[in-house]
């Protein structure tokens, strides 16, 4: 369960194939969080979890 990881700074989970990301939204200490090589991931989830983060540099490559 990541959203137990409160103080989380950086978090990697490139090339998982994640399908969702709403649980992440909770990890408001995260800093930097890459996402590259999921390629179920959209945009609009990427935007939406942005939001939630704005604090948080995302690495992302959606093509959806």
């Amino acid at each position: 369960s990541l959203e137990m990881l409160e103080q989380l700074k950086v978090l990697s989970l490139s090339g998982n194939k994640l399908t969702g990301v709403t649980v992440l939204e909770k990890l408001d200490q995260l800093e930097g969080l890459y996402l590259l090589d999921n390629p179920a991931l959209t945009k609009a989830q990427i935007a939406q979890l942005q939001r939630a983060l704005p604090n948080c540099r995302i690495y992302s490559d959606p093509t959806k």
